[in-house]
């Protein structure tokens, strides 16, 4: 293992964050989406409290992307890494981002609603279905 790789190695347990454009929103609480892939990111290296902020954060801004920097919500998953799970270092905007190839959603992950004044955890996936929070 050469030294950048050991740096920016995931270790299970470690929390997750990934941006849900807003044409799976649905799919995904609804079920007919059950895998997480692409860029993610370790919550230590990202900071937002409201939606323009995780769009810069999150680099969310390549073109064709369904997120702007108006967004009144984003959808975001959150989850703790697992050994079995495939991180691949990718160019970050300044901080570190992953790729991850499609893995099924870990059990326990939560879909979160981020708004102007926070976020707010919507889901938690019980390993069959998104099951609603109560308001």
């Amino acid at each position: 293992m050469t030294q950048p790789e050991r740096l920016t190695a995931i270790a299970p347990g470690t929390p997750m964050w990934k941006a849900v454009p807003p044409r799976l929103v649905g799919p995904y609480l609804t079920g007919q989406r059950s895998v997480l892939a692409g860029y993610v990111y370790r919550a230590q290296d990202v900071r937002f409290n409201n939606p323009a902020e995780a769009y810069l954060a999150l680099s969310l801004g390549w073109e064709d992307s369904e997120f702007t920097p108006h967004m009144s919500e984003i959808y975001l998953v959150a989850w703790l890494a697992r050994a079995i799970d495939g991180y691949l270092p990718a160019s970050g905007h300044g901080v570190p981002e992953f790729y991850i190839e499609p893995i099924a959603i870990p059990v326990g992950a939560g879909m979160c609603r981020l708004g102007p004044d926070g976020d707010q955890l919507v889901a938690r996936y019980d390993g069959l279905a998104w099951q609603r929070m109560e308001p």
